[in-house]
């Protein structure tokens, strides 16, 4: 077999590569579907255009490698600005680099489908090296690849998220009565809401295009108020909603019969992980239980062992999130830049490490040990 380059996901052999990727529970993770991919694409949310031209590099029927060219670093969440602006002040050019990573979603995923191949990974260093890239960037690796990427001479960065652990809780009050009584007290008072507020949850054949309208108008509503770019349109939501109902969980608020809010998740069979929310009116606390405690309380119901709730966010420990490292390898064609950014990165590091020390002292549980 031979390796093949392409850029649209119809001409390569995801569909059944990605079959293949299985984690220890024999359980396919929902970002790395044909059916997410295929609704990006034919949203035309990645492609041209869009500033993520899709590089995928197959060495067919064993392994694909999938990777982005990219002209800006939006949409990554492992931020390079810092790094772009450096080169920018020495006059040299950042852009384009090649990004692989899932577009749009800080969660830790395989980088192959298949197999790591090193014949795939060969020609993707071929690629970078002959062509005007200024950098490579693996963004949230599996803590297995990590030794992978260094033979390549990669560095790693390490970030941290907010993950909840499901240690066997019956339910949400066996959850709450493992913290500490002022912190679950504060958890009850926030999911006390008006009666006239109802909160739903919808997965499977119970989602529908209209709860796929109303997410987008909420994701909409979020960005507005935060004056941030829209990296998702309208026909993704309605496509995805579809195509992988299977994996969504859509979590939506009520008043009065009309839906004030929502939040959506993917998930598999022990990992759920929360995405996107918005809502059209100022409810306190609203945020807290669409994003949190209804994403807990699915988890214990569903016997889903991690919560990913994304990074930022130190409200959340309270909550019951546990900070937790995450992964990423870079490498940089300029070898006095690579330096530099080196001994960045291992400053980062210490500075990381000393944060999830003190963030970790904050835990709410009685017994900080679980």
């Amino acid at each position: 077999m031979s390796i093949k380059i392409k850029n649209l996901i119809a001409d390569t052999g995801w569909n059944k590569l990605s079959e293949l990727n299985l984690d220890s529970l024999n359980s396919p993770n929902p970002f790395l579907s044909y059916s997410f991919f295929q609704s990006l694409e034919e949203a035309q949310c990645i492609g041209e255009n869009s500033g993520w031209q899709p590089l995928y590099i197959e060495d067919e029927g064993k392994s694909l490698l999938f990777s982005f060219i990219k002209n800006q670093s939006y949409g990554e969440y492992i931020f390079d600005w810092a790094w772009a602006d450096f080169y920018h002040r020495h006059h040299v050019p950042y852009y384009p680099k090649l990004t692989s990573m899932i577009p749009f979603t800080s969660v830790t995923t395989e980088h192959f489908l298949g197999d790591w191949s090193q014949k795939v990974m060969e020609e993707y260093e071929k690629i970078y090296h002959e062509n005007k890239f200024s950098s490579s960037h693996f963004l949230f690796l599996q803590e297995k690849e990590i030794s992978f990427f260094k033979t390549y001479d990669y560095l790693i960065r390490d970030s941290y998220q907010y993950h909840f652990h499901n240690e066997g809780y019956q339910d949400f009050e066996d959850f709450l009565a493992h913290l500490k009584n002022k912190k679950a007290k504060q958890i009850r008072k926030e999911r006390l809401f008006d009666e006239n507020i109802e909160i739903s949850q919808f997965t499977g054949d119970n989602l529908n295009q209209e709860h796929a309208s109303s997410m987008f108008q909420f994701y909409m509503s979020t960005l507005e108020n935060k004056n941030a770019i829209p990296y998702l349109n309208k026909e993704f939501f309605l496509l995805v909603f579809d195509k992988l109902k299977k994996n969504i969980l859509y979590c939506q608020a009520t008043k009065h019969g009309s839906p004030i809010g929502g939040a959506l998740y993917f998930f598999n069979s022990h990992r759920l992980y929360g995405r996107y929310w918005g809502a059209s009116e100022d409810v306190p606390n609203l945020h807290f239980e669409l994003c949190y405690y209804q994403g807990i309380d699915f988890c214990l119901k569903q016997k889903i062992f991690i919560f990913e709730a994304g990074a930022q966010g130190e409200h959340k420990i309270a909550r019951g999130f546990r900070p937790v490292k995450t992964y990423s390898a870079h490498k940089f064609k300029n070898l006095e830049f690579h330096r530099v950014i080196k001994n960045y990165i291992e400053k980062e590091r210490l500075q990381i490490d000393q944060i999830l020390i003190e963030l970790s002292s904050g835990l709410p549980f009685k017994n900080l040990e679980t």
